[in-house]
């Protein structure tokens, strides 16, 4: 079975995308929440000062001084309370509202919450001397009812001005009441019940609930429009291009150029998938090598071996044949014989060529001078490249203790080597390992025309490479330096001082 056929598609896993869960739909109802709560705290607050203002503008003494004002304008009342109650009202209503101010843009404007007529917490009472009474509205709030009630009694009966602020429990009620000179034993009266703030703020109309519905929404949209335009292009390129690495192609890159988060964001994802890349193909070099070796060890464990024995057959095969003496010999089966054992020996030198081949030079195996002496030789054989290694006793023997480092030197040089065949144009190569104490240096130089590190490190992965393997070892860092007259490759790193070793 194709395994690679039966693996699903991870882009085919993704789960189905419905319209509701777009980032356009999750932003304008994150906005309109965001929206409906801050305004409704906000409005609380304004309706919170708002009451604060209204308790200084309407207090007792405002509103006396506000009657006595106007009852100056217009003269003296008849007696309200002996005309219809329609017409009571309605001048009643008049008067009112130039008592308060509902007439001025102050209270249109900044007090269309505070407090109205129709709702009953603002009230006027005319009472007679002969104690009938007219109100307006006619059936206004009980508590604010009973204290206009008492105030218009109070100040019929005393002569003077009755004013009262009645303090409740989150709430307030504001009364003033002035006796009528023209009219002894009767009386005016002003109040006002304003209600608690969420009472208040709840007393907002369909109209005005609707209105503020329609502006939140609105602007949630328009924000959210904004927002998704910001994002979504981004969003789906991104997508795209971790569906291309999911699928293997990890070559392609984000390459988002904004600075805000998201653009942070997606270059670390680039460089992760340069990082997995890197990884990738180490991971891949490393198992050719094994395979070769397996390959390698099987052959000579099994053809190089079989071979063996059959020539060692042949050749017993060739003496027996001999000792039967020339008259009872055919002269053809001693050529066949001697055929054979000539094929034999070119079959076991072609399995031993091609042993050599498939084998990778192992550290663990040949150590780490012979496993480099064996990949430079072939390497650079032939390409008229002077190479010198010059390896410390000391600090060899120490790597050879730690064969998986030491392969990590290996292919560093390697690829430094590879690299100055292919760009330098080197006449001369060194391989350096040294020691001190239990730090250790790698250095790789050429004498070649060098090259530009940052333009080769966005174009090639031999740089990379390098880097990766040198931070795999303990307390590896790695340095490049390159000019005209050469390229320095510096690995430094760490391993403990071998034991009983002198210089």
């Amino acid at each position: 079975m194709n395994e690679t056929a039966a693996r699903p598609n991870p882009a085919a896993r993704a789960p189905t995308r419905r319209w509701w869960s777009g980032l356009f739909w999750k932003c304008l109802l994150s906005m309109l929440v965001a929206c409906w709560i801050s305004t409704g705290l906000l409005s609380l607050l304004a309706v919170y000062l708002l009451r604060q203002d209204l308790r200084t503008d309407l207090a007792p003494q405002v509103l006396e001084a506000a009657i006595q004002r106007e009852l100056q304008r217009v003269g003296p009342l008849p007696d309200l309370a002996t005309l219809p109650p329609a017409q009571c009202q309605a001048l009643l209503q008049g008067l009112l509202v130039r008592v308060v101010g509902m007439d001025t843009p102050q209270w249109m404007y900044s007090y269309s919450y505070a407090g109205g007529p129709n709702e009953g917490r603002i009230a006027i009472r005319y009472l007679d001397r002969n104690g009938r009474a007219c109100m307006y509205p006619p059936q206004p709030g009980a508590p604010l009812a009973k204290a206009l009630a008492q105030a218009g009694q109070q100040a019929a009966a005393d002569g003077v001005a009755a004013t009262r602020r009645l303090e409740r429990e989150g709430d307030w009620i504001s009364v003033a009441a002035v006796p009528l000179a023209a009219t002894p034993g009767a009386s005016l009266g002003v109040g006002q019940h304003p209600g608690g703030s969420v009472a208040t703020f709840m007393r907002m109309t369909l109209g005005d609930v609707v209105g503020l519905a329609i502006y939140l929404i609105v602007i949630s949209a328009m924000a959210s429009v904004a927002v998704a335009t910001l994002l979504t292009q981004r969003l789906r390129h991104a997508e795209q291009i971790a569906d291309a690495w999911a699928e293997g192609d990890l070559d392609t890159r984000i390459h988002d150029r904004g600075h805000d988060e998201f653009g942070r964001l997606a270059q670390r994802f680039d460089r992760m998938a340069d990082a997995l890349g890197e990884v990738i193909q180490v991971r891949q070099r490393l198992a050719v090598s094994e395979e070769r070796n397996r390959l390698a060890r099987d052959l000579h464990d099994t053809a190089k071996q079989r071979s063996f024995a059959l020539g060692l057959q042949l050749s017993v095969l060739d003496h027996l044949n001999g000792r039967d003496g020339e008259s009872g010999r055919d002269p053809r089966q001693g050529a066949l014989i001697k055929a054979a054992l000539g094929l034999t020996g070119q079959l076991q030198r072609d399995l031993a060529d091609v042993i050599q081949r498939f084998s990778a030079p192992t550290v663990a195996e040949q150590g780490l001078r012979k496993a480099l002496e064996d990949t430079y030789s072939h390497l650079l054989g032939g390409s008229g490249i002077e190479w010198r290694l010059l390896l410390d006793g000391v600090a060899e023997r120490g790597v050879g203790a730690h064969p998986q480092h030491a392969g990590q030197l290996l292919l560093i040089a390697t690829e430094a080597a590879a690299n100055s065949l292919r760009h330098s144009g080197a006449k001369r190569i060194e391989v350096v390992l040294n020691s001190a104490g239990d730090r250790y240096g790698w250095t790789i130089q050429d004498d070649g025309c060098g090259f530009s590190i940052d333009e080769h490190e966005t174009t090639g992965m031999g740089l990379g490479n390098m880097r990766m393997r040198a931070r795999t070892l303990p307390g590896g860092r790695f340095r490049i330096a390159s000019s005209a007259s050469g390229t320095v490759v510096t690995v430094s790193f760490t391993l403990p001082e071998p034991q009983g070793d002198s210089a």
